[in-house]
């Protein structure tokens, strides 16, 4: 009994000299920080578009007959005036030459007329009557010539074929509901997308003061497929989506572009010499809006910040920061602004194109 009296004491006694002591510091809270940066930035408007060609023809016969031959092999690259199909001439080489002596004996029988109706043996409604005909031969004949040439296709731009929709054998008519085939120019071609309407002004701006630079990537971003420039800004706004249609025109010399393949699109538009850069990690989200962990003195301090443009990683500060200031770059969610925290060497912003998305 004495002995658990004596344990009792003892304790009561470490209690209050821990009272006394007053609370333990909590452990600081390991983060990892970084140090905004001032570098030249360009400043670019990044969006999704779609390949489009310059020119897109359905190849189409104008008169009706039996298709003999196919010139070219789906898929093929062709130029403009090629040869690419042919259909039976016999029927139109008749017609045509029937046309023809038709055409020469209605303007044998007018030139016989005319000397006549110079010494009044006939009169001039019978000449007038007579020389309609030879017009009007003379214009079946012109039309035979016409309908004979249609038996030979040819390609009216340059560009790729895409594939058959008949064979030799068949017999093909100007009613048929599908193309022969269909022609799309690749060299150069289009791309097209979109841009938010509260974008258009910037866009107006630069492209006023020089040529647009476009970028064409794969649609992840990754891996660059050909350049160009802005060729055309729509003169309207699409009331629905509140979006502008553009389009970049690239020489696709290597035909990595396709019709109808999507594409990521940068339009650089101008470059920021002094931008303040932050990784996009550190922006936090608040009531108030934007802001970062600045650490000052071992303590993270909640700090207001106005976020510019923000891709790839990175976001370009326009208020709150002028740079070389540390701050947390990977924010727990037990970080809590005033709490002290210990940290490693900041890491360094690596140089790198900050783009303004379309979506903003």
């Amino acid at each position: 009994m004495v002995g658990s009296l004596g344990v009792m004491m003892l304790l009561h006694l470490t209690a209050c000299t821990r009272a006394a002591e007053g609370p333990s510091e909590p452990e600081p809270l390991t983060v990892d920080t970084t140090v905004a940066r001032v570098q030249p930035m360009p400043v670019a408007l990044q969006a999704v578009g779609q390949v489009v060609p310059e020119h897109t023809v359905q190849v189409r016969v104008q008169v009706t007959g039996m298709l003999t031959q196919v010139l070219f092999t789906e898929g093929q690259t062709v130029s403009a005036g090629q040869h690419l199909f042919n259909i039976e001439p016999a029927p139109f080489q008749a017609a045509e030459r029937s046309a023809k002596a038709a055409w020469e004996n209605a303007k044998g029988n007018a030139d016989r007329v005319q000397p006549m109706l110079e010494k009044g043996y006939v009169s001039q409604q019978d000449y007038r009557n007579v020389r309609s005909a030879a017009e009007q031969a003379a214009a079946a004949y012109t039309q035979a010539q016409i309908n004979l040439s249609y038996t030979d296709v040819r390609a009216a731009i340059s560009g790729r074929t895409g594939s058959l929709t008949v064979k030799s054998g068949n017999v093909v008519s100007p009613g048929d509901v599908a193309p022969l085939a269909t022609i799309n120019q690749m060299k150069p071609i289009q791309v097209q997308f979109s841009i938010p309407q509260q974008l258009l002004p910037r866009v107006q701006r630069y492209r006023a003061e020089g040529q647009i630079k476009v970028t064409i990537t794969r649609d992840d971003g990754g891996g660059v497929l050909d350049t160009g420039k802005l060729v055309f800004v729509d003169n309207a706004v699409n009331s629905s989506a509140g979006t502008v249609t553009l389009k970049a025109q690239c020489p696709n010399d290597r035909e990595q572009l396709w019709p109808g393949q999507s594409v990521g699109v940068t339009l650089q538009l101008t470059s920021e010499p002094n931008a303040v850069v932050i990784e996009d990690t550190s922006v936090q989200e608040g009531q108030r809006g934007s802001f970062v962990y600045l650490v000052v003195d071992g303590k993270a301090l909640a700090h207001d910040i106005t976020v510019d443009r923000r891709v790839g990683g990175l976001a370009v500060v326009s208020s709150g920061l002028t740079g070389g200031e540390q701050i947390v770059s990977r924010v727990s969610r037990s970080l809590r602004s005033g709490m002290s925290v210990a940290f490693a060497a900041a890491a360094p912003i690596p140089p790198a194109e900050v783009t303004l998305p379309a979506s903003q």
